[in-house]
């Protein structure tokens, strides 16, 4: 059954999930706040400024107005930078009713609160706001939209909302997982950043395929620890959420963390590339030690990346300490 659906930001994620949801029939208003890529979206039915080479589907109407992108639609997509959700869904708030779903896909966490993104969204619409759920899983953007096979997973605390999702997203190319563990997959998709930079460092650093599934296993053993003790289930760590998302992000040429990584174990400039571009783990990194400096839980991993970014130590140098230190327990 075909429905009108709102995606909000059309950026490489937002732009590739619209693409899905057209190519299965149904009518997308793609928003966002960067006219020219509006207006290159209904003029020329394409986006070259995030996805450049794929033509858009028909079935996408770009719309410069919020309120006409999300009135009456069942399902509202938000696919904007963490550290905007916020505002934007105080533009909503007047807007969404309590029977809509929310779909973040943005990663990671709220800088200065450390909120999940779904407690953002869901702090800003109050207690008659619609039904908040997430996406993650290994799923680079412009491959998506070229219809290459695809596996995410969505998550609602009512099931029935995520396999309404799955439903609208699914096709012969997506294929679409559910859990009812939000917060297991938001921490999963946030920390996969994260640890991704470590991965990055160790091709910076020139390093091979034993220090990169070295450090990949302590970072996907972390991450369980963490998800476990702010509240989610391991069990989604391991799964497309935490593990398939890690090898994505900490090995593909398209992720900006992994790239920001490489550069910090070669000596580059990637202070500049912070500061150019959205970095979701440099963020993430900070807030994830915040969280966890009372736990007690030993994360050396963790540690030394945010003692990099912090610049404590040259990423070579705190990577190369933290391999002679390490031991097994």
């Amino acid at each position: 059954m075909s429905e009108t659906i709102a995606v909000l930001g059309a950026g490489n994620m937002g732009t590739a999930v619209a693409q899905v949801l057209a190519s299965n029939g149904h009518t997308v208003r793609a928003w966002s706040i960067e006219t020219d890529v509006v207006e290159e979206m209904r003029d020329r039915q394409a986006n070259t400024k995030y996805l450049a080479g794929v033509e858009l589907h028909p079935g996408i109407q770009a719309v410069w107005d919020i309120e006409k992108a999300v009135v009456s639609v069942g399902v509202v997509v938000m696919s904007v930078p963490s550290q905007i959700v916020a505002g934007i869904t105080r533009d909503l708030k007047g807007y969404l009713q309590p029977d809509q779903l929310v779909l973040n896909v943005a990663k990671g966490l709220e800088s200065g609160t450390n909120r999940r993104l779904s407690e953002v969204i869901a702090g800003e619409l109050g207690p008659r706001g619609a039904t908040i759920g997430a996406m993650g899983g290994p799923a680079i953007a412009i491959e998506m939209a070229r219809g290459q096979p695809t596996a995410v997973v969505v998550a609602f605390e009512d099931e029935s909302a995520a396999q309404r999702v799955q439903s609208l997203l699914q096709n012969d190319w997506v294929k679409v997982d559910v859990t009812t563990d939000l917060c297991g997959l938001e921490l999963s998709s946030t920390l996969k950043n994260v640890y991704a930079i470590a991965l990055g460092i160790c091709d910076g650093m020139g390093l091979g395929a034993n220090t990169k599934a070295f450090v990949g296993t302590l970072a996907i053993g972390e991450m369980g620890r963490i998800c476990e003790a702010l509240g989610g289930r391991a069990e989604t760590v391991y799964g497309l959420a935490g593990l398939g998302d890690l090898l994505t992000t900490g090995y593909s040429h398209h992720s900006r963390n992994r790239t920001i990584g490489e550069m910090l174990g070669s000596g580059g400039d990637w202070r500049q590339f912070r500061d150019e571009k959205t970095v979701e783990g440099v963020i993430a990194c900070g807030a994830s030690k915040e969280l966890m400096s009372e736990s007690g839980l030993d994360l050396p991993l963790l540690e030394t990346i945010d003692g990099i970014l912090c610049e404590r130590a040259e990423a070579p140098v705190a990577m190369g300490e933290f391999f002679r230190e390490f031991h097994f327990s």
